[in-house]
């Protein structure tokens, strides 16, 4: 997969786990426990997408440093997705 192909790909998932995470926050507020359900599923399922699609290596060290790139991004974008989800129940629900 050349790299231009991948990028794509990448931004693709975050966007899709963005949306849920958007999505899981503001039309299950009544419901929290499938809200979080649904927010950590989004938010492991981007995780494990980003690290496996990350470069193959025998070296340990660096097979914890993709592991943990990828873990921070995909918290970043689920806790981005719950602030904007809290903003919009706070902005439309009076």
């Amino acid at each position: 997969m050349n790299l231009r192909r991948r990028w794509r790909s990448v931004a693709a998932a975050v966007a899709i786990a963005f949306l849920v995470v958007v999505a899981a926050g503001y039309f299950l507020v009544d419901n929290t426990r499938a809200a979080g359900a649904s927010i950590i599923g989004a938010v492991v399922l981007l995780a494990s997408y980003l690290a496996l699609g990350g470069r193959s290596t025998s070296q340990p060290a660096q097979a914890y440093g993709l592991l943990a790139r990828s873990s921070a991004i995909a918290i970043a974008v689920g806790v981005a997705g719950f602030a904007l989800a809290v903003a919009l129940v706070a902005l439309t629900r009076r």
